[in-house]
């Protein structure tokens, strides 16, 4: 049976953040999803990040309504309540895809380098999971490949391509002075380190840093203006802050309506960068206070980089076509090995036939030999030049394979 590739994406290019939130689950959840979907496919691979959540699985045939009904499910939606913010694709589509994706090519900042590390984690927990196989493995480990080789070639390896950049970039330039303001970071997780790593180059007045496990908490320089504080003390310090950037784990929204409206005092800027959103949406309607999700931050403003002269998406396109290649290799050595067992069981019974006769008539032997011989040669080709018909090159080249000794 002929395995099919497929992909079903909600992403930041085809859903908006209320609906990304829902698709959105802890390693824990993820892993029982897997093994839930992976009762009735042989490989599969989940992926999620605050941008996407994507399924990628291989099947017998093309069944990408499977996929939005598994995601469906997953966010308690409707399969018609999703479907309009759903991508679909398979085959070589599906494969060009999770290339892209790797590459940092379908990024919300083109580059960034954190979407490497989400995909080696939905690789390496589908194979905790035991539901990776040697299809989904060749594809996510050749992407990964892939997009570490672009980053180097494209300069992107420098880690100044982040969301957390960016994210700083708008505070800055909608507060019009972050050098003299007071900033709260709730999140010590990459995004959270990211968002403290460009606050230290535009040195604000003060920063607070504050995360619920203090382990996670990176060491900061004297010299930087930060100032780690217990978890206990944010809600305090959202009165004293000018801006607020929250980057949780969280499930659910941490700062609420009435940690705003407790004080005489507001932050002008919460910048949620979180999915599931951290910030309770209805702080969006307290005057004087501008709530931004990731949804709101501007575009990359920088196109997909060059090097000498050549883009990056040939480069990808090669490496997705190495890949069809190894699928297509693959494909057809199964068929042979198929066939190999279909020609074995035949000749079998027909050397049965032959021994049963030459032992009833030894005279006869050279006659049954001819007629043997010409009944395996007629079973042998009849059937594969039916399956070969609307290929003439296979045949030519079965043809040639056949004729050497």
């Amino acid at each position: 049976m002929t395995m099919t590739l497929s992909v079903v994406a909600v992403t930041h290019r085809t859903a908006p953040v209320t609906i990304r939130e829902r698709l959105s689950l802890p390693v824990e959840q993820q892993c029982q999803w897997l093994q839930r979907w992976g009762n009735q496919v042989p490989e599969i691979v989940l992926l999620v990040t605050c941008h996407r959540t994507e399924v990628y699985w291989l099947d017998g045939e093309e069944t990408a309504h499977r996929g939005v009904e598994w995601l469906a499910e997953l966010g308690g939606l409707t399969v018609e309540e999703l479907e309009r913010w759903v991508l679909q694709r398979s085959g070589a589509e599906a494969v060009r895809h999770a290339f892209c994706v790797a590459a940092g090519l379908d990024s919300r900042v083109v580059g960034e380098p954190q979407i490497l590390g989400q995909v080696r984690r939905a690789r390496d927990l589908a194979r905790a999971a035991g539901t990776l196989g040697p299809i989904l493995d060749r594809l996510f480990s050749c992407s990964l490949a892939t997009g570490r080789m672009v980053r180097v070639r494209a300069g992107w390896s420098t880690g100044k391509r982040s969301l957390a950049r960016v994210a700083v970039r708008e505070a800055a330039r909608l507060c019009s002075d972050l050098q003299s303001a007071r900033v709260l970071v709730l999140g010590a997780g990459e995004t959270g380190r990211d968002v403290i790593a460009a606050l230290c180059r535009c040195q604000p007045a003060v920063v607070w840093w504050t995360n619920r496990s203090p382990g996670r908490l990176a060491q900061i320089p004297s010299e930087e203006p930060v100032r780690i504080v217990d978890w206990s003390e944010w809600p305090r310090l959202v009165a004293e802050a000018d801006v607020v950037f929250v980057a949780t784990n969280a499930p659910e929204p941490i700062v609420r309506l009435e940690h705003v409206t407790r004080h005489a005092r507001l932050p002008r800027l919460l910048v949620d960068l979180a999915v599931p959103r951290n910030v309770d949406p209805a702080i969006s309607d307290v005057p004087g206070i501008r709530v931004v999700t990731i949804d709101d931050l501007p575009a990359d403003p920088v196109p997909v980089a060059a090097w000498d002269g050549v883009a990056v998406e040939p480069y990808v396109e090669r490496a997705v076509q190495r890949y069809l290649r190894w699928l297509e290799a693959r494909s057809i050595a199964a068929e042979i090995r198929a066939a190999h067992e279909t020609l074995q069981s035949m000749l079998e019974r027909e050397l049965e036939k032959v021994l049963r006769l030459a032992l009833r008539d030894p005279a006869r032997t050279g006659e049954v030999k001819r007629v043997a011989a010409a009944s395996m040669a007629r079973k042998t080709l009849f059937p594969l030049f039916r399956a070969l018909e609307s290929e003439p090159q296979r045949v030519a080249l079965a043809l040639r394979l056949l004729a050497d000794d």
